[in-house]
C-alpha cells in the first residue's frame, strides 16, 4: 500500500459508498460501491460487498448455508473449484491529472483485472498490492472495472504436478477439499489457514478483500518513507529520513519534516527531482525524546511525524506516521549456558510475556476494527508485552500494528510460511521477494514491530518430525527440497528484508538450525509434549528453553457460544456438529483423558466438560508461565498458543470466537502481572519466589499462609522483602514435612503487600485437583449491588476454600473484572460485571465451583445470588 494515504484509508475503509477525497494535490477515489458478482460459468449477477469475498457474498444471498454452523463446511467445498467474476462502474469527471493509477490493496488470489474491456493486471499473490498506471486507459464519465478470479484449486493443480514430487503440508485438509493427495496450499501465495488447520475449517476464499482506489496526482507523490533511528538515548535521537518519490515531471520541490501536532519543523530541504532520481534523504534530531516502552515498563510515546512535499506554497503530497523512539534488538550471544535468546528494549533485557495471534476470522473482512482493538486491548489488559503474528495467516492490516503501537505490544512478525515445504522455482522465489519487500516497507516504521521470522516450524518438521521417511522422497529430490528451503529462508528473504529494514531476523521458529539441535541451551522452542501427552504439567519444569514461543492446551468455548453454531441435539462431544468443530486429531480424546485425570469429570455432561476443560487449560498455562518466569534470565520469553479463534471451535485460544474470555485469559492476566509471587514444590519442599519485571527495586511485605481446605490456618509467616528489579528470586522456603498435613488437604497462599495494598495473591494447590479434599458444605456470603451505569458489583466471601469459582449472568454479553478464581476464607472478593449493552431485563447471577464438580454435583445445582 502506498504509505502516503495510509491514514486516509483508515477513514475510507468504513465508507459504504465510493467517493473522492482530496489530500493536497493527490486525489483518492475509493471504489467500493455498485459491485456485482457471479459464478463465471453462469449468467446470474448478484450484488456484492467490497471489500469482501465470494463466501460472504454467497451467504448474503442465501446461496450457501452458514459454513460455521454444524457440518455445513463440507457443503461449500465446491466454491473454491469455480471461477468468479466481480464488476462495477465508476465515474471519472477529471482527467487533468498527469498520473492516474488504480491501486489494488488485496486481491485473493489469482485475478485478471480489466478496465473498460482491456486487461491491465494479472495478480497471483494475496499478500501483495498492485499499482497500475491507467492514465491512458481511463475515459471521462463511466468506466467499467472487472475482476476475474480463477479458482485457486484449478490454478495450483498443474503447478503441483510440475514440481514432480509431493510437498509436505501437514495441515492442508485435502481430504475435505477433495483434492486427493495434492496439498495445493503450498503452491499459492495465499493464507495457509484457509486450507484447514488443527483449529480451523477448510474455506478457500476468493475475492477483493482490501480496498481498490483510483489515485490521481501531478508531478510528484510520496511512495514510501523510511525513518531510521540512530544514536538513541534519553538525551537525543538522530533520524535519517529516506523518502522514495514517484516523479512524473521534473520539478524543484521542498521537503519539510514537521511535528504534526505542534507544527514544529524538524528539517527542510530543497530538491530537484526527476523520474530517474527517486530517493531523497534528510537528517534531523529530537532532543530529550520520550521513549516508547512496551506495556508495563513505561509510556507508549509516539511522535506524529508529518512529511510534506511542496512546490512553492502548493502542497503536492503529504504523509503522517506515528513514530516511536526506541531500540529493539534480538540478542543471541554465547553465554555460560549456551546462547541467549532475548529482546533488548532501550538497552534493557525484557522478559517477553505474550501470545500467538491468528487471523480473527476465516473471512478477513469480517474482522471489524472494533473486534481487532478488543483483542489487542485484551492482550494489554492481560499484562502482555509481545504478540507473535503467526506465519500461516496473513500480514495484518495497518490498524493491527497501529494498535500494537498504542498498547505497547512488541510484534514478532512471521513471514507467511508455516508447517509446509514450498517450491523453489524462480517465479515462486521472485513472487516471495516482492511480497517481502512490500510488507517490510509497509510495516518497518511501526514502533511495535520488533523482529522478523522466516517461517513457523519448517526446520523442526525437516529435522525433527521424520518427514523425509514419511514422504519417501528420492535422495536427489530430498537434496533439492532442503537446498530450496535454505536458499529461501537463509538467503533470499533475509537479504531482501535487510535491503529495506535493519531489524533482526530469525530464520525459523522453533530454533533447529541445520543439524537439528533443539535443546534448552539456545534458541526458541515450541513445546507440545504436554498437549499431546502423556506428559504432565511437571514436564514444563524439566524442559525450560531460552525462549518458549509456543505451547498450550485446548479447551471448549462457552456453551452459549456453541449453541449458536450447532443444534441443541449436537451439544455433546461426539455429535457430528461438535466433532466438526474439533479440528485437532485426537483432540477430544486428549481433553477428556486429562480432565478425567485431573477432575474426574463425566464426559456425558457437556456443561461440566466445557467448564473443566477451561479450568484445565487455565491451570496448564498458569503453571507453564510461572515456570518460565521463575527461570529468568535462563528463559526470557513465554508466548502461549493462542489468544484468538477464527471461527467457533475447540482450540487453544484464551478468548473464544465471540470475544468471551475463557478461564485461561484470566489466569494468563494474573501470571503475567509485572510482579508476582510463585510457589514451586520441589522434592517435598515449598519454594516461594517473587518475580519482577520492574526496573527498580521495590520494598514490600511477603505473607505466606498455609490453610487446610476447611479454612483453618496451618502456618503463617510475614516478612519484609526488597524485591530485586527485573529478575526472579527465591525469598522463602519450607519443607512439606513441617506441616504435618497431607498435601491434598492444603493450599499455600502467597501475598505481596505494598503500603497496605495487596499487589499480588497466588493460591498454590500441591495435589491433583480431583484428590483435593474440597468441601461442598460451605457457606457462601454474597451481595449484588446494581450501579447507576448498568454494571453490578458482586461481593463474595466464604468459610471454606473454594476452587475455580465461575460466575455467570443471565444476560450473555458482558465483561467481568475477574472470573474462574479461587476464594479463601478471610477475604471478600469484589467482582464487577459490565453488560456490553444496556439491558432492560432483570439480570440474575449464579456461581459454580470445582468443589461441587469434584463431588459430582449435578450441573444444574448452582448457588443462586
Amino acid at each position: 500500500m502506498c504509505n502516503s494515504i495510509k491514514r486516509l484509508l483508515l477513514f475510507s475503509i468504513v465508507a459504504l459508498c465510493y467517493g473522492t477525497v482530496s489530500l493536497a494535490q493527490v486525489d483518492q477515489f475509493i471504489i467500493n460501491k455498485g459491485w456485482e458478482f457471479k459464478q463465471a460459468d453462469k449468467n446470474e449477477w448478484l450484488s456484492a460487498t467490497v471489500p469482501g469475498c465470494v463466501h460472504t457474498d454467497l451467504l448474503d444471498h442465501k446461496k450457501i448455508e452458514d459454513p460455521y454452523f454444524g457440518t455445513n463446511e463440507k457443503k461449500v467445498q465446491w466454491v473454491d473449484k469455480k471461477d468468479w467474476v466481480y464488476k462495477t462502474t465508476f465515474k471519472v469527471n477529471d482527467l487533468n491529472k498527469q498520473k492516474q493509477e488504480l491501486v489494488f490493496e488485496g486481491l485473493d488470489t489469482y485475478a485478471d483485472v480489466y478496465l473498460n474491456g482491456e486487461k491491465i493486471l494479472t495478480a497471483d499473490n494475496m499478500f501483495r498490492s498492485w499499482t497500475i498506471d491507467v492514465t491512458k486507459g481511463l475515459k471521462k464519465g463511466e468506466n467499467e472495472l472487472k475482476v476475474y478470479f480463477h479458482s485457486p484449486i484449478k490454478m495450483a493443480t498443474p503447478l503441483w504436478d510440475e514440481v514432480g514430487y509431493p510437498l509436505y503440508a501437514i495441515n492442508d485438509d485435502s481430504k475435505t477439499g477433495n483434492t486427493g493427495d495434492r496439498k495445493l496450499s503450498v503452491m499459492t501465495r495465499k493464507a495457509g489457514y484457509h486450507y484447514g488447520w488443527d483449529w480451523g475449517p477448510r474455506l478457500v476464499t476468493s475475492g477483493i478483500y482490501r480496498n481498490i482506489y483510483l489515485k490521481s496526482w501531478n508531478k510528484v507523490t510520496v511512495d514510501n518513507i523510511r525513518y531510521q533511528q540512530k544514536n538513541v538515548s534519553e538525551k537525543n535521537v538522530d533520524i535519517l529520513t529516506t523518502v522514495n518519490l514517484n516523479v512524473v515531471e521534473n520539478a524543484n520541490v521542498t521537503i519539510d519534516v514537521l511535528d504534526a501536532k505542534s507544527g514544529k519543523k524538524y528539517a527542510s530541504q530543497e530538491v530537484k527531482v526527476s523520474a530517474n532520481d527517486k530517493l531523497t534523504t534528510l537528517k534531523f534530531n529530537i532532543k530529550k525524546p520520550k521513549l516508547w516502552w512496551s506495556n508495563g515498563l513505561g509510556e507508549q510515546n509516539l511522535y506524529p511525524i508529518k512529511l510534506v512535499v511542496r512546490e512553492g506554497d502548493k502542497v503536492l503530497d503529504e504523509n503522517t506516521q506515528n513514530i516511536g523512539i526506541r531500540t529493539i534488538n534480538l540478542i543471541t550471544e554465547k553465554d555460560d549456558i549456551g546462547e541467549s535468546f532475548k529482546i533488548r528494549l532501550n538497552g534493557i533485557d525484557v522478559f517477553m510475556k505474550g501470545t500467538n495471534y491468528i487471523p480473527g476470522d476465516m473471512f478477513l473482512t469480517e474482522v471489524s476494527d472494533e473486534k481487532m482493538e478488543e483483542t489487542i486491548k485484551a492482550c494489554a489488559d492481560a499484562n502482555m508485552n509481545m504478540i507473535r503474528v503467526w506465519g500461516g495467516g496473513t500480514y495484518e492490516k495497518d490498524l493491527f500494528y497501529d494498535l500494537c503501537d498504542k498498547y505497547g505490544l512488541i510484534v514478532w512478525q512471521d513471514f507467511m510460511f508455516a508447517c509446509s515445504l514450498y517450491p523453489g522455482d524462480e517465479n515462486f522465489v521472485a513472487n516471495v521477494k516482492a511480497e517481502v519487500k512490500e510488507n517490510v516497507i509497509r510495516l518497518r516504521n511501526h514502533a511495535s514491530v520488533g523482529m522478523w521470522c522466516g517461517n513457523n516450524e519448517i526446520e523442526w518438521a525437516w529435522f525433527g518430525w521424520g518427514i523425509q521417511k514419511q514422504m519417501k522422497w528420492s535422495e536427489a529430490d530430498s537434496t533439492k527440497i532442503i537446498n530450496d528451503y535454505f536458499r529461501l529462508f537463509t538467503e533470499e528473504i533475509p537479504n531482501t528484508l535487510h535491503e529495506y529494514d535493519d531489524k533482526d531476523y530469525w530464520a525459523s521458529s522453533p530454533y533447529f538450525r541445520k543439524y537439528g539441535d533443539h535443546l534448552e541451551t539456545k534458541g526458541d522452542r515450541h513445546l507440545w509434549d504436554v498437549w499431546k501427552g502423556p506428559k504432565s504439567w511437571d514436564y514444563y519444569k524439566s524442559h525450560v528453553p531460552r525462549f518458549m514461543s509456543e505451547y498450550g492446551y485446548q479447551s471448549y468455548p462457552e456453551v452459549e457460544t456453541m449453541q449458536k453454531y450447532v443444534t441443541k441435539e449436537d451439544l455433546s462431544l461426539w455429535s457430528p456438529g461438535m466433532r466438526n468443530h474439533q479440528k485437532a486429531k485426537y483432540g477430544n480424546k486428549r481433553i477428556m483423558k486429562n480432565v478425567t485425570k485431573e477432575f474426574a469429570v463425566d464426559g456425558n455432561n457437556f456443561e461440566k466438560v466445557v467448564y473443566a476443560s477451561q479450568l484445565y487449560q487455565a491451570y496448564d498455562l498458569q503453571f507453564a508461565i510461572e515456570t518460565h518466569r521463575r527461570k529468568m534470565p535462563h528463559c526470557m520469553g513465554s508466548l502461549y498458543w493462542q489468544v484468538n479463534d477464527c471461527w467457533p471451535v475447540a482450540s487453544w485460544a484464551s478468548i473464544d470466537y465471540e470475544g468471551k474470555w475463557k478461564a485461561s485469559h484470566y489466569a494468563v492476566r494474573d501470571a503475567y502481572k509485572d510482579v508476582i509471587t510463585s510457589v514451586s514444590l520441589d522434592e517435598a519442599q515449598f519454594n516461594v519466589y517473587i518475580v519482577s519485571d520492574l526496573l527498580k527495586a521495590e520494598k514490600a511485605k511477603l505473607k505466606v499462609d498455609v490453610l487446610n481446605l476447611n479454612g483453618q490456618v496451618v502456618k503463617s509467616e510475614m516478612m519484609d522483602v526488597t524485591i530485586d528489579p527485573n529478575t526472579s528470586k527465591m525469598y522463602y522456603q519450607f519443607p512439606l514435612t513441617e506441616l504435618a498435613i497431607d498435601k491434598k488437604e492444603l493450599v499455600v497462599v502467597t501475598t505481596l503487600i505494598q503500603k497496605g495494598k495487596k499487589i499480588d495473591q497466588n493460591e498454590f494447590f500441591a495435589a491433583r485437583n480431583k484428590d483435593l479434599t474440597l468441601s461442598t458444605d460451605y457457606q457462601l456470603e454474597k451481595k449484588v449491588i446494581a450501579q447507576n451505569d448498568g454494571s453490578y458489583v458482586i461481593e463474595l466471601s466464604t468459610d471454606k476454600v473454594l476452587r475455580g469459582v465461575k460466575i455467570t449472568s443471565s444476560v450473555e454479553y458482558g465483561t467481568w473484572t475477574d472470573n474462574y478464581f479461587d476464594l479463601v476464607p478471610g477475604e471478600t472478593k469484589k467482582i464487577v460485571w459490565q453488560p456490553t449493552a444496556p439491558s432492560t431485563e432483570k439480570v440474575e447471577f449464579s456461581v459454580q465451583t470445582l468443589n461441587k464438580i469434584l463431588k459430582d454435583q449435578p450441573a444444574e445445582v448452582l448457588s443462586q445470588l
